[in-house]
C-alpha cells in the first residue's frame, strides 16, 4: 500500500493530523465561506463529516450521527446530529432544505445563517432550527481535535485510519498533469 501523503504531513514532532485535515477538508470550506458561497461551504462541510465518520467507523449506517454525538457539542448551536444529518441529505441529494423526514414533520428543518442575529429578533425554533454556520465550522474543528487525540490514546486505530483515509478523494493527493 502506497501512502503518498505521509511524507508531506510527517514533521519532526510526528504525523500532522491537523495539517492533513486542514488541507483536505477545512481549506476548501474556508475558501467557499470567505467568498460567500455558504450553501456550497455547508455541502462540503457535511461531506467532511461523512469522511471523518467513515475513517473512524468504516461503512456503517448512522456513522455521521454517531461521530457527531461522540466528538462534537452541537448544543450551543441549538441543533442535533440527527437534524444535521437530514439537512445533509436534503442538501446533497436535492440542494434543498427539506428532506423526506422534514417534509413529513418527523424532524425539524435546519436553516444556516452567517453573522449575528440582532438581539431584538426572536426566532421561533419549534419547526425550524436556525444555526450559525461559522460556529458549526468552528465546532467541527474542535470535534476533529478531540477525535485526533484518540489516536494518541489508542495507537491501534492508526492502521484503520490509513486504510480508510486512502479511500478519501483529496485535492492534496490528486494527480495534476500539466497540459
Amino acid at each position: 500500500m502506497s501512502v503518498d501523503y505521509f511524507g508531506t504531513f510527517f514533521t519532526d514532532d510526528g504525523f500532522d493530523f491537523s495539517g492533513l485535515l486542514n488541507a483536505d477538508f477545512f481549506q476548501p470550506v474556508r475558501i467557499l465561506f470567505q467568498h460567500q458561497h455558504y450553501v456550497s461551504a455547508t455541502k462540503l462541510l457535511v461531506v467532511a463529516i461523512d469522511s471523518v465518520s467513515h475513517i473512524e467507523y468504516g461503512d456503517i449506517p448512522g456513522g455521521f450521527v454517531k461521530w457527531l454525538n461522540e466528538y462534537a457539542d452541537l448544543r450551543p448551536l441549538g441543533i442535533s446530529a440527527e437534524e444535521l444529518w437530514e439537512q445533509r441529505n436534503s442538501l446533497l441529494h436535492m440542494s434543498s432544505l427539506s428532506s423526506r423526514k422534514v417534509q413529513s414533520g418527523a424532524i425539524r428543518k435546519l436553516v444556516a445563517y452567517v453573522g449575528e442575529i440582532p438581539k431584538e429578533v426572536r426566532l421561533d425554533q419549534t419547526a425550524i432550527g436556525y444555526y450559525n454556520l461559522r460556529e458549526l465550522i468552528l465546532e467541527f474543528g474542535q470535534a476533529c481535535g478531540r477525535w485526533c487525540k484518540t489516536y494518541d490514546e489508542d495507537r491501534s486505530k492508526i492502521r484503520s485510519f490509513v486504510e480508510r483515509y486512502d479511500l478519501i478523494a483529496s485535492d492534496a493527493r490528486m494527480l495534476n498533469i500539466k497540459i
